[in-house]
């Protein structure tokens, strides 16, 4: 399975927690933001800031089914 389709998954079983966009960063290095930008341009996928409006909030992507993100 290739890492795309891995993270794909690893989102999709995330459901309404979403995944730190830092951490995937970090764990697909230095594919890991582009990465993101093809989820995010396929319009499948969203990033969100968690909790909203928050000092302490961190960005997590998010499956689009899973509304609200």
């Amino acid at each position: 399975m290739s890492e795309y389709n891995q993270l794909k998954r690893r989102i999709d079983k995330s459901g309404f927690n979403g995944v730190k966009t830092a951490q995937i960063r970090d764990d697909y290095k230095p594919t890991g933001a582009m990465m993101i930008r093809s989820l995010t341009d396929s319009e499948e996928y969203v990033q969100r800031r968690v909790p909203f409006q928050e000092i302490n909030s961190t960005w997590k992507i998010f499956n689009r089914d899973n509304k609200p993100y």
